[in-house]
């Protein structure tokens, strides 16, 4: 009787070991794609240049889960005060060498948009491939399929480093005798 629960336990053990080896095998990809994509996170100050003019907009990359990471891209207020753009994103880890990170807009969000620049401007189904060179700057290009006049973009940013508060001194008043 208790050869056999012996047994049992062992072959219980065993086989749930032999299960956890493929997660763990997996888990290692699925961990240095989350590296590179938390890297991403932050506020950019980001531009699209190109024969047309420069296009300024600010980019907040909010989150990011495994492969994916998500935001929002708005017109740059100090460069554009008049116009109120605002469109949430969506990217991934390329697959291919030469950029690092696809960005598309994500209309399945949910949410209104406010969208009033022109076509060639914010392209909603354009993708923008970029990747990470120098710390904190992002370059690349967006390929606007639906400007035949105007099809390459390029685009870079630069991470902008959150606001550091004043430090408080605190003074000790105290009574000498």
């Amino acid at each position: 009787m208790i050869r056999h629960s012996l047994i049992r336990q062992t072959v219980l053990v065993l086989a749930a070991y032999l299960l956890c080896i493929p997660l763990q095998g997996n888990s290692q990809p699925n961990r240095i794609m989350q590296q590179k994509t938390a890297a991403l996170l932050g506020k950019y100050l980001v531009s699209f240049k190109s024969e047309r003019g420069t296009l300024r907009y600010v980019l907040h990359i909010d989150s990011a889960h495994g492969m994916f990471f998500f935001g929002s891209l708005e017109n740059d207020t100090t460069y554009h005060p008049s116009r109120r753009e605002v469109c949430r994103i969506k990217g991934l880890l390329a697959e291919r060498k030469g950029y690092d990170f696809i960005m598309k807009p994500d209309l399945a969000y949910g949410t209104p948009y406010k969208l009033i620049c022109q076509p060639h401007e914010w392209l909603l189904n354009n993708k923008t491939y970029f990747s990470i060179r120098e710390p904190n700057i992002i370059n690349g290009y967006m390929l606007a399929t639906n400007d035949i006049d105007n099809r390459l973009y390029s685009f870079s940013g630069m991470k902008q480093e959150p606001e550091k508060e004043p430090e408080k001194v605190l003074v000790s008043l105290s009574a000498k005798p």
